[in-house]
């Protein structure tokens, strides 16, 4: 088997299949769904694997709109997984693309099977469905729940402005600070009240002071949930929320210390008490396997495939993937849908259920699937 050959094979494969990808793609883009709701998304990647010979399980743990489907080849082999998102943003659907990741993940499972097929490549072939990424970071709970237990390395593509082989994302993790003082009316005895609004305040203060003393490219932002009821009773109760994120989750975990103490001098000093509460999972950094990327990197050159380094500058987020490449080898990369559209906004979507779109969704099965060729025939 002489692999830029079998490569070639791969782009006709994608050519021949993109109509019915699309079609998956476009049916998910007009349907969207939030998190943990997303029915008719599973329905369809569902679908389309069973169609093509993969054995599916709908539902996986316990998250009912994920799914797993397998390929087992009945030769020995590596397990290779692809990873697909499809839920939506509120209110803007798909401006995060998720769209084109469910259905090009599900894609490179279709043309990659025909291939392990066609040249008796062992392994098993596996497409991973993996909800809520929006809100709920589905991949944690799949972690957690083993259901990525015995995959070997796993793949995934996101769409963004420009293609980038390498990824780097933000750990994070969001925090609930809630306060609880003693009610007075403000005007007859307010030295009878302990305000927890004063705690808040005070904690936004000290928060701000540790700021010079953060690494470079640490974020903490912050709101207050509540802040009382009426102006002239001392506030009993007031609740803030942050959102704490860093370059690796190592140090993020020295930020959250810091903002933990800042909440309890701040309660301390306004004489009230805080329950201190995290919202989630802590989400990690994305740390990508070199030998994936690397593949990635050369399989976007042989689809004439223009992309860029991804550093710093570009704007960085984070995902749960990132909890997925410390667990086990694995990779997100980005195919460019336009320059300078920023995801979660309406152009975004906009591109994400176009012409971009479709020409994006077609340039990542090709790679998912290739990369996917370049894993399991070296340790078949």
């Amino acid at each position: 088997m002489e692999l830029t050959q079998v490569k070639h094979e791969i782009e006709t494969l994608a050519e021949k299949h993109r109509d019915e990808f699309e079609t998956v793609s476009a049916c998910i883009f007009a349907h969207p769904e939030l998190a943990y709701h997303e029915t008719l998304a599973q329905d369809q990647l569902c679908g389309l694997l069973e169609k093509h010979g993969f054995k599916v399980q709908r539902g996986a743990g316990s998250l009912e709109t994920a799914f797993v489907a397998e390929y087992r080849s009945g030769k020995p082999g590596m397990t290779f997984a692809f990873m697909c998102e499809y839920d939506a943003l509120p209110e803007i659907g798909h401006a995060c693309g998720h769209n084109l990741i469910g259905t090009s993940g599900a894609g490179a499972g279709v043309i990659l099977k025909e291939i392990m097929e066609k040249y008796g490549i062992g392994g098993t072939l596996k497409v991973l469905g993996t909800p809520a990424e929006e809100n709920g970071s589905g991949k944690i709970t799949m972690l957690d729940e083993g259901i990525f237990d015995g995959v070997d390395m796993a793949l995934i593509m996101h769409p963004s402005d420009m293609s980038m082989a390498d990824d780097i994302s933000f750990a994070a993790v969001n925090k609930t600070y809630t306060f609880t003082g003693k009610p007075a009316h403000t005007a007859a005895c307010p030295w009878m009240g302990a305000s927890a609004l004063n705690g808040v305040l005070q904690m936004f203060h000290a928060v701000d002071s540790q700021r010079l003393h953060f690494k470079d490219y640490t974020r903490v932002h912050g709101i207050i949930l509540e802040g009382g009821t009426v102006v002239n009773i001392v506030p009993e109760k007031a609740v803030c929320r942050f959102n704490i994120r860093a370059l690796d989750a190592g140090y993020l975990e020295e930020v959250i210390a810091v903002i933990d103490r800042c909440a309890k001098g701040a309660a301390i000093c306004a004489g009230v008490e805080v329950e201190i509460k995290q919202d989630g999972y802590l989400i990690k950094d994305v740390r990508n396997n070199r030998e994936l990327v690397t593949a990635v990197e050369k399989n976007m050159d042989l689809i004439g495939e223009h992309h860029i380094p991804r550093d710093l500058t570009q704007g960085i987020g984070s995902t749960d993937v990132g909890n997925v490449t410390q667990a086990l080898p694995a990779a997100q990369f980005y195919i460019g849908v336009g320059e300078g559209l920023g995801t979660h906004t309406a152009a975004f979507a906009e591109a994400a259920g176009g012409e971009a779109g479709r020409r994006a969704l077609t340039a990542a099965v090709k790679v998912l699937a290739m990369t996917g060729l370049d894993m399991m025939s070296g340790r078949s």
